[in-house]
């Protein structure tokens, strides 16, 4: 008895609120009539998931960039949430001996080629000497012991010319690899994407391996949930789920790319990741809930602004013929834009859907 007076007392106080007040000593006259309300008829709806997983948002592919040279960093060209294009620079290394030894290995490559040049001179010289020796050696001019120095000093300049022209390949070599590891001096991104992480600052001095940037590659969004182990083998890849995303205000279907085989001892739980459909404004650490639909579970589901909160107190605005009534509801849980309803309203029912603020308790409302 006392908790129906309490119940009575708040719909008088929710009724008061809503416009419909009486004078003491007067007769109401005829209801006001109320215009351009819209009104929805009730039905069930199937839920987009009878049971909620917290999740995060998440790049499907995220590169921690590390040092592969130890230096000094002296430049950085971007701050966390830049969008960077592959190739860019983004980092530069100072204060290492790569420079130096590219350096060397260019003045070594010079001095090689130098060196060939000369030793490529000098067999020019020997063949011809052969060349005029051989005429004379034929008319009988000169004797054999002059003829076999000549073809031993051709013979001495072509292996000369072969170890100049080795001795250049070999210097390039090293030019090419001094080159490698002046190029790790300059940090670029690897793919298109977003800085989402910085871990040093200009002036940082790093060693090989040391993280130095993380980026998010732009392309699929990801969902990562951890699911209790009770739902193992009902969660399988490729099965679509519900992922509703707060700070946008949107449901989205996604669809289970990856389910960790292995679960968690300390929580008891897997890891799911689902992949999302292309959304405006996402971003990575979002916070994210994931819906699994379990048995068809079905409900009552009404648009958010259908709903009339006054303190701890909802109410939908039901139309019974030609009249407007306030009836107390129990909301449940959001679900995009619409609210679930477990008490109150029933299937069939009609109520308004938008124009609520101006809709008054017993007010007459017209076709």
């Amino acid at each position: 008895m006392k908790k129906t007076a309490i119940c009575c007392s708040l719909l008088l106080l929710l009724l008061s609120a809503c416009g419909q007040k009486i004078e003491p000593g007067e007769t109401p006259g005829q209801a006001p009539l109320v215009k351009g309300l819209t009104f929805t008829k009730v039905s069930e709806s199937d839920l987009p998931g009878s049971e909620t997983f917290v999740g995060t948002v998440e790049s499907s592919a995220r590169g921690v960039l590390a040092a592969r040279i130890d230096g000094q960093v002296t430049k950085i060209l971007v701050q966390e949430g830049d969008m960077v294009q592959a190739g860019q620079l983004l980092l530069v290394l100072g204060d290492n001996p790569a420079g130096d030894q590219l350096r060397q290995a260019q003045a070594g490559l010079a001095r090689a080629r130098e060196g060939e040049a000369t030793a490529q001179a000098q067999l020019t010289l020997a063949e011809k000497t052969y060349a005029r020796y051989r005429q004379l050696f034929a008319k009988e001019a000169i004797p054999p012991q002059e003829m076999d120095q000549m073809t031993a000093n051709l013979d001495v300049a072509r292996k000369g010319t072969r170890a100049a022209q080795a001795a250049v390949s070999q210097a390039a070599a090293g030019l090419a690899a001094a080159g490698v590891a002046s190029g790790y001096s300059q940090v670029k991104a690897p793919f298109t994407g977003q800085v989402v992480g910085k871990q040093v600052d200009v002036g940082s001095t790093v060693m090989p391996g040391q993280p130095l940037l993380t980026l998010d590659r732009q392309g699929i969004w990801q969902v990562r949930a951890a699911i209790p182990e009770s739902f193992a083998g009902r969660v399988t890849v490729n099965a679509p789920l519900t992922v509703e995303i707060p700070a946008l205000g949107k449901t989205v279907q996604g669809t289970v790319a990856e389910v960790q085989p292995a679960a968690d001892p300390q929580s008891r739980s897997f890891q799911v990741k689902v992949n999302l459909p292309p959304l405006e404004g996402i971003a990575a650490g979002f916070f994210a809930r994931v819906l699994f639909a379990e048995n068809g579970s079905r409900a009552i589901l009404i648009p958010a602004s259908a709903l009339v909160t006054r303190g701890q107190l909802h109410a939908v605005f039901v139309r019974e013929g030609q009249t407007l009534h306030l009836r107390l509801v129990r909301p449940g849980r959001q679900v995009g834009k619409q609210r679930e309803i477990l008490a109150g309203l029933a299937a069939g029912e009609t109520i308004v859907t938008a124009g609520a603020e101006r809709a008054i308790n017993g007010a007459r409302v017209e076709d």
